[in-house]
């Protein structure tokens, strides 16, 4: 993730910084490297100003955060259907936004939701962030650790409280793969 002799990510369009050259007044001639020596070479100046910054094909960043609500959604409602209905486990009901009363439902909604704010989350930090990935991979990370935890905190059965946490983790960790792999599908470089 975060290398310290290489400070930029390739991966998302980042150039390494250039090369310091001397402040020299406009048309001074210049040797440049790996040239013979010769007379009339001179450097452009530039005002450092150049710096390119990341920008997201915005359709297709939002078409692959839908579908990464819906795989998150989808993998909620798979795993509890196969851990209650199927293995007949019970598992941590989540706050239950949906107003059905189901945990089915429950978690369904939890996980859309889940991938939604990180779709925003990420959206934000691309157009405000220096390294967007790292900031996310946090961002989610730790998101996904605190929802894992919640089912222990009121000291229920442990067993549906790791059934809770196992999901999350693998919702979390879903909804990292396929948002940073839609990302280095749909950033840009803006100047």
């Amino acid at each position: 993730m975060s290398d310290p002799n290489r400070p930029y990510d390739p991966d998302y369009g980042e150039q390494p910084p250039p090369a310091y050259v001397p402040a020299q007044a406009p048309g001074t001639p210049v040797q440049p490297v790996g040239q013979p020596p010769g007379e009339g070479y001179t450097q452009p100046v530039t005002s450092g100003t150049e710096n390119p910054r990341l920008g997201l094909e915005v359709g297709r960043y939002w078409a692959g955060a839908a579908a990464t609500v819906l795989v998150a959604a989808l993998i909620g409602l798979a795993a509890t259907f196969i851990l209650e209905s199927v293995l007949g486990l019970d598992v941590h009901s989540q706050l239950d936004l949906s107003g059905t009363g189901s945990d089915l439902m429950a978690w369904v909604v939890a996980g859309a939701l889940f991938a939604a704010l990180a779709s925003v989350v990420l959206y934000l930090f691309v157009l405000s962030t220096p390294r967007p990935r790292s900031f996310f991979g946090w961002v989610v990370v730790l998101a996904t650790v605190i929802l894992a935890t919640v089912p222990f905190a009121d000291r229920a059965d442990i067993v549906p409280a790791i059934l809770a946490a196992v999901i999350w983790i693998i919702i979390g960790s879903a909804v990292y793969s396929l948002l940073t792999g839609t990302l280095s599908r749909t950033v840009v470089q803006r100047t």
